[in-house]
């Protein structure tokens, strides 16, 4: 007897020893990869600013607004309220975060060329 059981369409990952998991249906992974384009093209943006030039008032906007962007994709991909505590144990520092970021990034970059490898593989043993 052939026997067939589906993969999980989520990945768990442990944040400073909790683990969250992260959702990989087709609709959740166009949402994070839309967030991550909007996300990475806004921290472009910020980096052509002129820190020197701001006063006090536009330096805590420039950092508001930054702070807002890693909420949305933490709990796009982590669920909602989960940026305050994690935001808490990355001692309220904005560089520590983007760390966390980086490695949530990642892990759906990785996702997709898991897929594209697993496609090109099927496509490959068809052409023989």
């Amino acid at each position: 007897m052939k026997k067939f059981e589906f993969g999980k369409s989520y990945e768990e990952i442990e944040i400073n020893g909790e683990l969250y998991k992260v959702d990989f249906s087709d609709d959740k992974l166009k949402e994070y990869q839309n967030m991550f384009y909007r996300f990475f093209k806004e921290a472009q943006e910020l980096e052509k600013v002129d820190i020197e030039k701001l006063g006090e008032a536009e330096m805590d906007a420039l950092l508001d607004k930054q702070r807002q962007n890693m909420k949305d994709v933490t709990e796009t991909m982590l669920g909602e309220g989960t940026f305050e505590k994690l935001f808490k144990l990355a001692g309220h520092s904005t560089w520590n975060y983007m760390k966390l970021i980086e490695f949530l990034a990642q892990t759906i970059e990785e996702r997709f060329g898991e897929i594209k490898e697993e496609q090109r593989k099927k496509y490959v043993k068809r052409a023989k």
